[in-house]
């Protein structure tokens, strides 16, 4: 269903309010359209009775502005006269999942004056004053520091929640956005630990913090040092996703060792090596208090290892069954893709998702502009 974002809705009286004209369907020339104009009303005995609804086809001259169409109404029809409008399969399921909707709205009242309304959980009406939406503009625009925070978060704690996530949902939503561009470009392994480093929620919670200290010793420096739980510490080294992850024959494919086996791209056989020898080095540090010391109090004890490199988007059962068991063949490290990573961090996501069936309504203020609401 091509449903709007929001539903604008305006008092008429005390009892009745008036939703802008709901679009149905619209011609492949854009000059004609059937939309639904609804009606939110307080029933007076029956609570459940809150919406009434017609059906109005529309036309119009290009870029001119909509009018219904002439002819007369049901109740002027005479004896022996019809009238009816059509609707098609899906005209009519979007007319179902819009009325749903509608009484939604209704169930929480008539609203005085221009209110905005998003779909939010079906049980619950969010209404946001013009004081608190006055509060939520300065708080988008930065013009206020934590102090605005804790104050929204003592009037309103479960708006303070939804706020902050939905926040943390569009800003991270943008970074994959990039990071998706990005696996389709040729960039370097720097640019990679660049923007990994400074978005390192990819890597998942389990890597606390990233470490600003990346030398091991006057002789190794390793791509992104992590803080894990415990004090410790893992080592992860990134390659390049365009590089291939098994090692392709004259003709492209993949090369099979005895004609059964897949092998290892010789950059990635090489980045597990050069990870090895990071871990050994690292080990050796297990007791210099400078090392401990320079690296924030983590204590290089039995470091683990993880090597990023190449894609995983296109495989078949037979790479996925060869990954499997070269991971098993590893002993304290794990290869992953940029694939992986992607997926990841698409799922961690999932907390910070706004429910695509939230309610909230919002007074309409003039210094608001309801397009910027991260909501």
């Amino acid at each position: 269903m091509n449903e709007p974002s929001q539903y604008l809705m305006r008092s008429t009286s005390r009892s009745s309010s008036r939703i802008e004209d709901i679009p149905l369907s619209e011609s492949e020339s854009g000059l004609t359209r059937k939309v639904l104009r609804a009606e939110i009303v307080d029933h007076p005995t029956d609570k459940e009775k809150s919406v009434k609804f017609a059906v109005v086809h529309q036309r119009r001259a290009r870029d001119q502005d909509w009018s219904d169409l002439g002819g007369k109404s049901l109740a002027q029809l005479k004896a022996g006269e019809a009238a009816k409008i059509q609707l098609d399969t899906q005209e009519t399921r979007s007319l179902l999942d819009h009325l749903q909707n509608l009484y939604k709205i209704g169930s929480g009242g008539v609203r005085p004056g221009l209110t905005v309304l998003r779909m939010a959980d079906e049980d619950e009406v969010i209404r946001t004053d013009r004081g608190r939406t006055r509060l939520i503009r300065k708080l988008i625009d930065g013009e206020f520091g934590d102090e605005i925070w804790t104050l929204l978060a003592e009037t309103d704690p479960g708006l303070a929640t939804r706020l902050s996530m939905s926040q943390v949902y569009r800003d991270r939503m943008l970074v994959l956005d990039e990071f998706e561009r990005s696996l389709e470009l040729d960039h370097n392994e720097h640019y990679w630990k660049k923007f990994l480093k400074k978005n390192n929620w990819i890597f998942g919670a389990s890597y606390i913090e990233i470490l600003e200290e990346d030398r091991i010793d006057i002789h190794h420096y390793t791509d992104i040092p992590c803080a894990v739980e415990g004090g410790f510490m893992d080592i992860i080294e990134l390659k390049k996703p365009n590089f291939p992850f098994w090692t392709p024959d004259t003709r492209g494919r993949d090369y099979l060792y005895r004609g059964k086996f897949l092998v290892p791209y010789h950059e990635l056989s090489g980045a597990i090596s050069q990870l090895a020898g990071y871990i050994l080095q690292a080990e050796k540090q297990v007791n210099s208090s400078d090392y401990i010391r320079d690296h924030q109090g983590i204590v290089p004890l039995k470091p683990r290892g993880v090597v990023v490199h190449g894609r995983s988007n296109t495989w078949n059962s037979d790479h996925w069954h060869a990954y499997r068991l070269l991971n098993d063949e590893l002993h304290g490290i794990q290869v992953i893709t940029f694939d992986h990573l992607l997926t990841r961090a698409r799922k961690s996501l999932e907390i910070f998702q706004p429910s695509p069936n939230t309610q909230i309504s919002a007074s309409i203020d003039d210094d608001v502009d309801f397009d910027d609401m991260p909501f």
